[in-house]
């Protein structure tokens, strides 16, 4: 049996993983596949679990976001908190978008308090889908945006390079995205469901948290 967390949503990722003494920095928060106006919009979940969250994106609607000296219009490389340092950098699905992760990471270590950790969720490159669609379409579906593909080695090698050196691994299940699935996406579900339960290995989402 395997021994790596698997989450079934991100809603219970944050349960897991965040404590609510923390104070976190949701990188990426507004892009992140669901409304600002549901109750499963990753950075509500984590504003109801954290003691004080901070958010950074390229854009967003300042009418819902507050206080809004806790919000920066910036790119993730270049997201600076003055005077501030965070228990938790959450990024959830967004190194895969980004023109200079290595950057990035640099960034965010500077903004970790001793101790603190690094979150972030991104495709599993060997994710089942990704496998049939390679085998039935030559190329794997991507999104438009995403720069690259990661699994659990070149992430660490990544993070290696950019000073983390404790780094742990964990899977989420599904995203909870609501889309109208085909009669294969749903007998592929149902084989998602059956290898997930002998190795996480081919699971959606990769999760990484790391320490510097």
């Amino acid at each position: 049996m395997h021994m790596i967390p698997i989450y079934k949503n991100k809603t219970e990722l944050i349960e897991a993983l965040i404590k609510p003494n923390d104070v976190v920095l949701d990188v990426g928060f507004w892009g992140q596949g669901v409304s600002h106006t549901r109750e499963n919009w990753v950075h509500n979940i984590l504003k109801k679990k954290a003691r004080e969250v901070y958010g950074v994106d390229l854009e967003f609607d300042e009418a819902f976001v507050s206080p809004q000296d806790h919000y920066q219009k910036t790119s993730a490389e270049h997201a600076d908190f003055k005077g501030i340092t965070f228990d938790v950098v959450f990024a959830s699905d967004l190194i895969e978008h980004l023109s200079n992760p290595g950057l990035f990471l640099e960034a965010t270590k500077k903004q970790l308090k001793s101790g603190g950790s690094l979150i972030m969720t991104t495709p599993n490159c060997f994710n089942l889908f990704n496998i049939v669609e390679k085998f039935s379409k030559g190329e794997p579906t991507v999104n438009h945006d995403h720069t690259c593909y990661f699994n659990d080695k070149t992430l660490k090698q990544l993070l290696q390079k950019n000073g983390y050196n404790s780094i742990s691994y964990a899977y989420v299940y599904s995203l909870d995205l609501t889309h109208k699935e085909s009669v294969k996406k749903k007998i592929l579900n149902f084989f998602y469901f059956l290898i997930s339960q002998v190795t996480p290995r081919y699971i959606e989402t990769l999760v990484v948290i790391a320490r510097a």
